[in-house]
């Protein structure tokens, strides 16, 4: 796996910073309230986890019905409902890139996604390209509204991915995210994921930098 700056420069979110600088203080604390506001200055990072596909999987039932398969192109617009953040054209982009999207669903309703690539990703937030080595794959961009949370369908959802990945042949599976992510980090390490790596990038202006390193000890 490699990290290399990508050819056009990121989208960044839009909306009242201050507002959103006062809710992440309120919510997560300080720590991650200084992270985000160096995130806004131009100083990013992620850590990476990577996960085996050596042993085997174990079955897990969440405590709700819940209903997992992968998205085909004519649920896309499902799959706009449950993420109205995402635009149509980058949704469309990556199913033409060959990467899958595998949806949970609760009485017909997507309540919980994740993608998978296994070519190189564009970091958007990060502004880079996260190659990916032969039998690698990058599982990111995970998301489970809010009131589906705490019944076990994120790990119903790894678990059924986990076990496709394992028939295709992969060998190993990265994520990324944010460190001051708590809840979602927990949820990862539960998974059986390690720490791996930390990407990052400093930007000044139009000056910028990326950078990795190994992940903090402990």
């Amino acid at each position: 796996m490699a990290i290399r700056s990508a050819d056009r420069r990121s989208v960044y979110p839009t909306g009242n910073a201050a507002r959103r600088a006062l809710l992440t203080l309120r919510g997560e604390g300080v720590r991650s309230f200084w992270f985000k506001l160096l995130a806004q200055i131009g100083y990013r990072r992620l850590l990476l986890l990577d996960q085996p596909l050596d042993h085997a999987v174990p079955q897990f039932s969440p405590t709700l019905p819940v209903d997992i398969a992968e998205l085909s192109r004519d649920e896309l617009g499902d799959y706009l409902a449950f993420r109205p953040d995402t635009r149509r054209a980058d949704a469309l982009a990556r199913l033409a890139a060959g990467q899958v999207c595998f949806v949970a669903r609760c009485d017909g309703r997507i309540v919980a996604a994740d993608w998978i690539a296994t070519q190189p990703i564009r970091l958007s937030y990060l502004d880079c390209v996260l190659d990916m080595a032969p039998g690698e794959v990058c599982i990111y961009d995970k998301f489970i509204l809010p009131a589906y949370r705490g019944h076990g369908i994120s790990n119903a959802l790894r678990t059924h991915h986990l076990r496709q990945l394992q028939r295709a042949g992969h060998r190993r599976v990265v994520v990324a995210v944010l460190p001051e992510n708590a809840s979602s980090l927990r949820d990862i390490l539960k998974g059986g994921y390690r720490p791996c790596g930390i990407i990052g990038r400093i930007k000044v202006g139009r000056w910028q930098r990326h950078f990795r390193k190994a992940p903090p000890k402990g």
